[in-house]
């Protein structure tokens, strides 16, 4: 088999034939390592392997995929369920397969198409992130964003929560239930922030009433 691309050529393939062109791509470098990806989800959501006797797939890949990893072949089908043949071969199986972990530690939707232009947060000295497109990032890049990510946020304080909810409270008798305005806090070095979101510019004086009143606990306690 020459081509994959098309889904009806790749339902028809064998296990025996599906392994051969797993084999004929792997000479390919890179360009073949998106169908590669596609053989190996065939094989795995049809059940080949077992259909064939084989106790499992990976039983099948160890003894007759020898030059890829179980973790490669994993990788390969994971990306090349997500991204598209031109995608795969611009930005590379690793660096894609790092994207879709960093999207779920970030909480991120990817775009549908090219994903060159998602903003990821690298770590940069002095404590701070720089928002770089992914198109931009090299794969040390985004493995230190994919790290900061996954640092346990340090939790607010208890006294700072009720200060915060007292705030947020406040906005909500100001603007109307259907208003978009929140807000949010984080620790960051020791101290605690808040981001005020979706605030209309039409509105700016409702705002800083909101902010009067939501600081009122803290003025009658100094």
């Amino acid at each position: 088999m020459q081509d994959t691309n098309g889904s009806d050529t790749l339902s028809t393939l064998t296990l025996e034939q599906a392994k051969d062109s797993i084999l004929a791509y792997v000479a390919q470098g890179n360009s073949g390592h998106y169908n590669i990806g596609r053989l190996y989800n065939h094989i795995v959501d049809n059940d080949l392997a077992r259909k064939s006797g084989y106790d499992s797939a990976q039983e099948f890949f160890s003894q007759h995929v020898k030059v890829l990893s179980k973790a490669t072949l994993s990788l390969y089908g994971t990306v090349s369920r997500e991204f598209s043949e031109p995608i795969c071969v611009a930005y590379g199986m690793t660096l894609l397969g790092t994207l879709l972990t960093y999207e779920k530690a970030a909480g991120l939707r990817l775009p549908e198409g090219d994903p060159g232009q998602v903003p990821i947060e690298v770590p940069v000295e002095g404590g701070t992130v720089q928002s770089k497109p992914f198109a931009d990032c090299s794969l040390d890049e985004l493995k230190l964003a994919l790290k900061h990510k996954r640092v346990p946020a340090t939790p607010v304080s208890s006294s700072d929560a009720a200060r915060v909810q007292f705030l947020r409270d406040s906005l909500m008798k100001h603007f109307a239930k259907s208003s978009r305005v929140s807000v949010s806090a984080r620790v960051h070095r020791g101290k605690t922030l808040l981001s005020v979101q979706d605030v209309p510019l039409a509105e700016l004086e409702r705002f800083a009433e909101a902010l009067l009143d939501g600081m009122q606990p803290v003025r009658a306690v100094g």
